[in-house]
């Protein structure tokens, strides 16, 4: 599915190069629940940037499918975004001036979703969630698990084959934590690929894969089983 090949990222210093990532060669399958762990500054959030498609200034390959990412143009990459990936931020990101209905909207409006089918789609998000009460209030009103199940269903509301995840549960009390990862899990189950870039080990351990980095390289890649 995603195909990384010797990806380097650095900046220019005035004497030497500064790498945050060297030499990652990586393949994601359709369907793995990834974890990427690490201290700060391993290079987690760049690397899952990279997947993402929200970071295009690095050398080396990317292929996605039969597609050579890194010679897209623009537009096709900026469109391969929009069409497979759903991204989740430690920080929410949700817009402050639009309720919680019109932010897991956004996507949709991007994408051109007509009116009947966004309803649809919505409704069924807030019912699962269990928001439809909280749908007219605003991110200032809610608590911050709130505010990330909100983030959640705005990242998922375009079906995304990918969903990417930065430190989903940094900001949450473990009740909370708990909560987001079992979501995911359940997405897992129903077809969707997860990569999340976490410290929490608890976190890993809902997943199928634990990628550990260090100083922006792969230092264990190994299989979580679950009993």
């Amino acid at each position: 599915m995603i195909q990384l090949k010797e990806i380097d990222k650095f900046i220019e210093s005035r004497f030497h190069r500064v790498f945050i990532l060297k030499g990652i060669n990586l393949t994601i399958n359709e369907g793995e629940f990834v974890t990427l762990m690490g201290p700060s500054g391993a290079g987690k959030s760049t690397l899952l940037n990279i997947l993402g498609l929200l970071d295009e200034d690095y050398e080396g390959e990317y292929w996605f499918g039969e597609r050579n990412v890194t010679k897209m143009r623009d537009r096709d990459r900026s469109n391969l975004h929009k069409s497979e990936f759903g991204y989740i931020f430690q920080a929410y990101h949700l817009i402050d001036e639009l309720t919680v209905y019109e932010n897991i909207e956004t996507p949709l409006l991007y994408r051109k979703v007509p009116s009947g089918e966004r309803k649809s789609i919505i409704a069924n998000l807030l019912d699962r969630f269990n928001m439809v009460a909280k749908k007219d209030l605003f991110p200032a009103q809610l608590s911050g698990g709130q505010q990330q199940l909100v983030g959640i269903a705005r990242a998922i509301a375009g079906r995304p084959k990918i969903l990417l995840a930065d430190e989903p549960t940094g900001n949450l009390h473990s009740a909370q934590a708990q909560e987001i990862m079992e979501v995911f899990q359940e997405l897992h189950k129903e077809g969707t690929t997860i990569i999340q870039a976490t410290h929490a080990r608890e976190n890993a351990d809902f997943g199928t894969r634990l990628i550990q980095m260090l100083d922006g390289k792969i230092d264990q890649d190994e299989v979580i089983t679950h009993v």
